[in-house]
């Protein structure tokens, strides 16, 4: 994740996504990356890495990997379960970071863009993006999609995950603002010490923009970006529609 809040949260982030299936999400952008890809991928770059599962996937298969992410508690989480050397992390904002290198691919997961909800931050996250690709390098990333957004309302949702050590429930309360197309997502969480039976209580704001395409391609154009194709999340050929909660766009520069 690429956003400040995450700090307290960070040390559970892991367990509340232990169903995540980030194995096949990686096999997915592996997928589109043999697929649009016009040159040989080596060096990719994840902007809003979070506890870096995905980077950690990536790095099996071959790949190097730099991930960025604002959250120094999230980094720190990372580095901890780095497993090889294949594997960089830096904390640092998407809307403002130079790393002076370039890479093959860059991809932003997890709805990651969709914190971005302010046009200055999109349009800066987007050139950064755009400035540290090689030519005809591919820019991945997925984001929350307007049309399905709007079509099933966000509603309030529990979680309840436990691991050894802790039992969580997390209880998300949605506030949808339309005319910023954002969602503002309130969340507390409440995590038992299975040991001592304390109870911590977290309270976290995450602020969500939905996307329409038309927008998107306006401000990856601006960016310098062109072929632009636009899926369903986790689909190579189906275009997202009003069941679509989750979307993809891939671009070349």
């Amino acid at each position: 994740m690429n956003l400040p809040q995450f700090g307290a949260y960070a040390k559970y982030y892991d367990l509340l996504y232990k169903d995540k299936n980030y194995r096949d999400e990686v096999d997915y952008v592996d997928s589109l990356i043999k697929k649009y890809s016009s040159i040989k991928v080596n060096r990719i770059l994840d902007i809003g890495c979070g506890s870096g599962n995905h980077d950690i996937l990536l790095s099996q298969k071959g790949y190097y990997l730099t991930g960025i992410d604002i959250s120094q508690d999230m980094i720190n989480v990372a580095k901890k379960l780095k497993i090889n050397s294949n594997v960089d992390y830096y904390c640092c904002d998407s809307a403002n970071f130079k790393l002076n290198k370039k890479f093959d691919c860059v991809i932003s997961l997890f709805h990651v863009i969709s914190y971005q909800t302010t046009n200055d931050n999109l349009f800066k996250t987007f050139k950064n993006a755009y400035d540290h690709l090689e030519g005809e390098g591919i820019f991945i990333f997925d984001f929350w999609y307007g049309p399905g957004v709007l079509t099933d309302r966000p509603a309030v949702r529990t979680k309840k995950m436990s691991d050894n050590e802790s039992n969580i429930i997390r209880i998300a309360t949605p506030d949808l603002f339309p005319n910023e197309n954002v969602v503002a997502v309130n969340y507390e969480v409440i995590v038992e010490d299975t040991k001592s039976k304390t109870i911590e209580k977290i309270y976290e704001t995450h602020k969500m923009r939905y996307f329409f395409i038309p927008e998107l391609e306006f401000a990856l154009k601006q960016a310098g970006f062109d072929e632009i194709t636009a899926l369903e999340w986790l689909s190579t050929d189906k275009k997202p529609d009003f069941n679509s909660w989750y979307a993809l766009i891939v671009c070349r520069k």
